[in-house]
């Protein structure tokens, strides 16, 4: 096959604060199709079984590759709440994130302290979450890392039963080991759990195809993975503005005088347990810090796929937020811009021709060096609900504003957010621009690009 006859197609469902979506390529055999997730959790709208019916018809219920990003219940859910319809499929091959493995006691280990310590915030969150908003947040994160919060018992069409939440019952699914008697697909899939780096193994019909995958992430340092942001690289300012390596300084230099100078009184009327109560409300709640290091964590873990078939470049990089992309922007340990981008990743991001935004398009999900490289006219798909996490009072609204402002730039305006269509019963966000030409609305379900 020829590049010129090659026909691909990227299909993103509307389902709310989740991923869901289905690559779909001509082969010598017929169009065969790829799943990148399939889940959503905050912002359920409730439509995720009618995707998945509309994927069972659009595959014939035949799947050569599930990607699989992370364990997040957003990006997994919907194989447990959708298990009985999952049941009918044939699935050649399954791909998940090094750490997902069952047989790695390393990544088995780091899981389940992360599981653990979601698990001990509950309670404590969950009173609070009724009079904060902020705790509400955090008991959100923490649901979507242990899948604990009855989505799955309130799903209509069929779950997986039993006692599992929704993110342990998706992944015994997807793992081929279900409880006694629980689902299994069709077929007995082929699974690999890859980490940046290793050469993946492709169903013969996606390599008969011409479909070319690099794996770039996750790494499997455990001090990347911590690392969440990184102020340099996140779109933090204003509109247009890019956030600068340089320490905030609040007040000019003829504010300014020697330690010693200070009276010993100055602190008057305040007595050392109200100065103590003052600094102490002013410190960052640990509960929260807790919950989004947990959440942020996993986010990091995400399998980060690079595909090219037919000459076109795709870029799905799940959740991944700084260690991740840092590890395939400077190499490794390198987490500073001054070291400047590897030759290899401008070369890399200079010809994507499509581009999944990361973690909904959150702001630390996409550096701005990233976006920079991408090479202009792309394409670009976000999977979004706004209001779901952050405010935008603070700057931390997902999907966030400067980031999809550049990206709308970048992309000359090919950039399409899931809420741009109207569910029938969950209207489109107001505010946002027309959905641009090349995209095709499935009705009120899906957006489709063609290449």
């Amino acid at each position: 096959m020829t590049p010129s006859n090659v026909k691909l197609r990227v299909r993103m469902y509307r389902v709310g604060f989740g991923d869901f979506f289905l690559i779909s390529l001509a082969t010598p055999k017929g169009r065969r199709h790829i799943l990148v997730d399939c889940g959503v959790h905050a912002g359920d709208l409730g439509s995720i079984s009618d995707g998945v019916a509309d994927l069972a018809k659009e595959t014939g219920s035949h799947l050569s590759l599930i990607i699989v990003t992370h364990r997040h219940a957003d990006h997994i859910s919907g194989f447990a709440t959708c298990a009985k319809q999952f049941q009918d499929f044939t699935v050649d091959a399954i791909w998940m994130s090094w750490w997902d493995d069952p047989a790695n006691a390393k990544a088995t280990a780091f899981q389940a302290s992360l599981t653990a310590l979601a698990r001990k915030l509950e309670p404590h969150l969950a009173l609070r979450a009724a009079d904060d908003d902020d705790a509400r947040q955090a008991l959100a994160m923490v649901h979507n890392v242990t899948g604990q919060d009855g989505s799955l018992a309130a799903a209509k069409g069929g779950g997986a039963g039993g006692r599992l939440g929704s993110n342990d019952a998706a992944l015994a699914l997807l793992r081929g080991a279900p409880p006694s008697g629980g689902p299994r697909f069709k077929s007995t899939p082929v699974r690999h759990y890859y980490k940046a780096g290793d050469p993946p193994e492709l169903p013969p019909d996606l390599v008969d195809a011409g479909l070319a995958v690099r794996v770039l992430g996750p790494p499997t340092d455990p001090k990347l993975v911590a690392q969440m942001s990184s102020a340099v690289e996140e779109y933090l300012s204003m509109a247009g503005e890019e956030a600068e390596a340089r320490p905030l300084i609040p007040f000019g230099d003829r504010w300014r005088v020697p330690a010693d100078a200070y009276d010993r009184h100055a602190f008057y009327p305040f007595s050392s347990k109200e100065l103590a109560q003052l600094v102490q409300s002013v410190q960052p709640d640990a509960l929260l810090a807790a919950a989004r290091k947990a959440d942020n964590t996993i986010n990091n873990q995400s399998l980060v796929v690079h595909l090219t078939v037919g000459g076109k470049n795709l870029l799905f990089v799940g959740d991944a937020q700084w260690g991740n992309w840092a590890n395939f922007l400077f190499g490794g340990t390198t987490t500073s811009r001054t070291s400047g981008l590897l030759s290899e990743s401008k070369r890399l991001l200079g010809a994507v021709d499509f581009y999944k935004v990361g973690h909904h398009g959150s702001t630390n999900a996409t550096p701005i060096d990233a976006v920079k490289a991408l090479r202009d006219g792309c394409v670009a798909m976000c999977s979004t609900q706004p209001g779901c996490y952050g405010q935008a009072a603070k700057g931390t609204e997902v999907p966030r504003g400067p980031l999809l402002d550049a990206l709308r730039t970048k992309t000359k305006g090919a950039l399409a957010r899931s809420d741009q269509i109207a569910l029938s019963h969950s209207p489109a966000t107001r505010g946002l621009p027309p959905l641009a030409p090349i995209f095709s609305p499935g009705g009120a379900l899906y957006i489709d690009y063609e290449f």
